[in-house]
């Protein structure tokens, strides 16, 4: 049975590579799941500056992680399973978002992706691999971003959520220490292959439905 799972997320699932320009398809993540997980067909959504927010009058609209996840889910369905990896902008100026906000942000696009797709679709969130220092100084001192919201650990309530929620869950950060492309913000391609093969083995593992 072929599996047809969407993966929403940010510049690093669309394959944003530092210094311009995009990562060949069989070098992103979302490629290299099937490496573990043949029989996985990747529907990728990636979008450059995505956030988990609904809502934001600060934030471009377009960019709205959970207010556009539904269109998203409805042009790729059906779906046997959905892969989302958000966060990394939430913490960045403007939002500066707190963890908890980012986790009501998934429950509400856990609670739209079940409602759409089905109560057994099989949804894994992936906590994103923090940003490294360059990143975090850059910020800090171009933007005046709050290291301490920079820095908050994501991965343990985002593993919380998951428990509470009935989904899987991937420390992106027990793959990768950091971010570890030139910018600081995003993968490389070493970072890819890791994460990809990480996330297809723990798709391989799950059971199921027919579409």
């Amino acid at each position: 049975m072929i599996l047809r799972v969407l993966f929403y997320g940010d510049s690093n699932t669309w394959g944003y590579r530092p210094g311009g320009g995009r990562l060949p398809p069989n070098r992103r993540y979302t490629t290299m799941v099937t490496r573990q997980a043949l029989n996985v067909l990747p529907l990728v959504d990636g979008l450059n500056g995505r956030c988990s927010a609904w809502e934001s009058p600060v934030f471009p609209k377009e960019l709205l992680g959970g207010a556009t996840l539904a269109p998203a889910l409805q042009a790729h369905g059906p779906l046997n399973g959905l892969v989302i990896m958000l966060g990394t902008n939430d913490v960045m100026p403007p939002l500066n978002l707190p963890a908890a906000a980012i986790c009501a942000n998934l429950l509400r696009m856990i609670t739209t992706a079940r409602a759409l797709c089905g109560q057994d679709l099989n949804i894994l969130l992936v906590s994103p691999p923090p940003m490294a220092e360059c990143a975090l100084q850059d910020l800090v001192q171009d933007y005046g971003a709050d290291r301490e919201v920079l820095c908050q650990d994501l991965a343990a309530p985002m593993e919380r959520l998951a428990r509470k929620a009935g989904t899987f869950f991937l420390n992106g950060g027990s793959i990768l220490a950091a971010m570890d492309a030139r910018d600081g913000y995003h993968m490389a391609e070493v970072g890819h292959l890791r994460l990809g093969l990480a996330i297809g083995q723990l798709l391989r593992s799950l059971d199921w439905r027919q579409s």
